[in-house]
């Protein structure tokens, strides 16, 4: 089935991925990052989690009593009386461009980056 020709060339490209996929995941984040929190398209809260220390829980309220749980370096929706559950199932939020939104009671949380990167130049 296989040559020792193909695993001669499969194996560094399999290490080479696993090594890349490591680095992007586990690399230090540098960046300082601020949570948004959005309701009905508005923003209500801004959190600088990069000089957070302690675990915090804030209450939303609103027609679905949305809980946030925000710790050093995270934000996550820790509670929603919303029927599918979704926004507490995304989990933590850690990188800059990470997401979760409560579509039934219109929240929506992002982490904000200080450091912008470039999408593309025109000329």
């Amino acid at each position: 089935m296989f040559k020792k020709k193909d695993l001669l060339l499969i194996l560094p490209v399999l290490v080479l991925a696993v090594g890349l996929l490591l680095w992007n995941n586990f690399r230090p984040n540098t960046q300082t990052l601020t949570a948004v929190v959005e309701e009905n398209g508005k923003v209500i809260h801004t959190y600088n989690l990069s000089t957070q220390t302690t675990t915090q829980s804030i209450d939303i309220g609103g027609s679905y009593h949305v809980k946030l749980l925000l710790e050093p370096g995270k934000i996550s929706f820790s509670h929603s009386d919303c029927p599918d559950q979704v926004c507490v199932r995304t989990g933590k939020l850690t990188k800059a461009g990470q997401a979760a939104v409560c579509l039934p009671a219109k929240v929506s949380l992002r982490l904000v980056g200080s450091k912008s990167e470039v999408d593309g130049v025109t000329g």
